[in-house]
């Protein structure tokens, strides 16, 4: 990373980042028990509750892995899709991991959906901060 001081890196609201993580709640969460849901309500409950909180707090974090690779790649041309990529492919492990853990019925269809989405949402808040950077660098 250049020698920036830490109130210059790049970074996204706080606004931004706790409508994310609340829509990714109630999407994704709503999502894991309509899957699982028609195998064991109780199973659908808890994929569904998992998945919710789940994908609540990654999606917090996602964007701060993406403004962390975002900053650490030097390729202008790599950045976007690199620093969604990484991101992506360190939270779509864990939920891999926690689906198995609470013995989610069908872990590939709950979860695949929102990694699609979640690589969207990751190159988009790279782009937004490469927007932030555009704009400070033009003052």
């Amino acid at each position: 990373m250049n020698n920036t001081t830490l109130e210059s890196v790049p970074r996204t609201s706080r606004f931004f980042n706790g409508l994310s993580a609340l829509l990714a709640f109630l999407l994704w969460g709503g999502w894991a028990y309509y899957v699982n849901g028609s195998t064991d309500v109780t199973r659908g409950l808890i994929s569904g509750l998992t998945q919710g909180t789940a994908s609540f707090i990654i999606t917090l974090v996602m964007v701060h892995l993406v403004t962390w690779f975002f900053n650490h790649l030097q390729s202008n041309f790599l950045q976007l899709p690199l620093a969604a990529f990484f991101t992506v492919s360190i939270t779509g492990s864990c939920l891999v991991g926690i689906h198995l853990l609470v013995d989610t019925p069908k872990v590939f269809y709950t979860i695949a959906p929102a990694l699609s989405v979640a690589f969207a949402f990751g190159w988009y808040t790279a782009y937004k901060i490469r927007k932030t950077c555009t704009k400070r660098s033009s003052k």
